[in-house]
């Protein structure tokens, strides 16, 4: 059988806050995917796109926290957890805008010290704050009774209105609230703000939910650098690579099986809905990734599927090469046909 390649690539295709300006820059991506096939996808967005590939029975929100902390070689067990995650508020006026840790270039012994300043203070209400890395902070719940907004659809937004809801959000609020008074005195932050960067200033909830069971899948190799599909291969005990060189893939599709690929370079600038940088991310990855590896799948005669988490599945094979291509002289595609704003 041929090998069975799904690229997820989220943000590939938006959304962005306009697209007029790029729409002659973009042609790569437009030559990319006029040839493949447009169907509808499983899941909605990355978190139930993955659902969907890993076969996961999902009944509340998407478990992220737990999953990255199997990542990081952390055995949640069958509690619940929620990120706890370092970030930067910035107050304007009547609002506050979030910017993740990715921006913030937090340093571990920064990390530590925060992390060991909080679990001192909070020692008295049995919180503890379990931290995987620099970037990545836990906490383990008594029960899953809040709602949350993932960090991804919070940064370079107002959080007024995205903050935790459900039963205990009222008490979290409160602590949250403590959290960020002490992180404001914090003398990691003192030196920072000394050497021109920005505060971690607050901490935000998200991903809340238990370890979910194995699901039923096909895939047998995972090759990504997220956290959260690497949790979900060793959930599954699915063979795992980090996501090196596209050259790594020609030997996989020269065997049966199905490889799940995470392309996530585009992610950030989606979120931050910074359409410059998208635009050269998105460049890159198609002229580093994703063409040497449609080009090797092609000549290997390999079936290929890119996800870009919007609903959206574009799909190829050598089966299909032909019918398409006779409909290509007439199927003129714009950006706006495959890029969401």
């Amino acid at each position: 059988m041929p090998h069975k390649l799904s690229l997820v690539v989220p943000g590939l295709c938006g959304p962005l806050p306009g697209l007029d300006d790029i729409e002659s820059s973009a042609a790569p991506l437009l030559e990319l995917l006029k040839p493949m096939r447009k169907e509808s996808a499983a899941g909605a967005g990355y978190a139930g796109l993955l659902a969907a590939l890993f076969g996961l029975e999902i009944e509340k929100s998407f478990p992220y926290a737990a999953l990255t902390l199997l990542a990081h070689d952390i055995e949640p067990g069958d509690s619940c957890w929620i990120h706890a995650d370092p970030v930067n508020l910035q107050a304007d006026m009547d609002r506050a805008i979030l910017s993740d840790s990715q921006t913030l270039h937090i340093r571990q012994d920064e990390a530590e010290k925060l992390v060991n300043e909080l679990n001192a203070h909070f020692a008295a209400d049995e919180l503890s704050v379990v931290m995987a890395d620099e970037n990545n902070w836990f906490i383990r719940l008594q029960a899953c009774d809040l709602e949350t907004t993932p960090l991804s659809r919070a940064v370079a937004r107002n959080i007024n209105h995205l903050m935790p809801t459900g039963e205990a959000a009222s008490s979290w609020r409160r602590l949250l609230n403590e959290a960020q008074m002490l992180l404001h005195i914090s003398e990691v932050n003192q030196l920072r703000e000394q050497r021109g960067v920005a505060a971690v200033n607050s901490l935000w909830l998200w991903g809340e939910g238990v370890l979910p069971h194995r699901g039923s899948t096909d895939v047998t190799h995972v090759y990504a650098n997220d956290s959260v599909t690497t949790g979900l291969a060793k959930l599954d005990h699915i063979k795992h690579s980090a996501l090196t060189d596209p050259i790594v893939l020609a030997y996989a599709m020269q065997h049966d099986g199905h490889s799940l690929v995470v392309i996530d370079q585009l992610d950030g600038p989606c979120n931050y809905a910074d359409t410059s940088a998208w635009l050269e991310a998105m460049l890159e990855v198609i002229q580093d990734w994703l063409n040497p590896i449609i080009e090797t799948a092609t000549s290997l005669d390999a079936d290929v599927s890119i996800y870009p988490c919007n609903g959206v599945r574009y799909h190829f094979n050598n089966n299909n090469k032909f019918n398409i291509s006779k409909l290509m002289f007439w199927k003129k595609d714009r950006l706006q046909d495959h890029v969401d704003t």
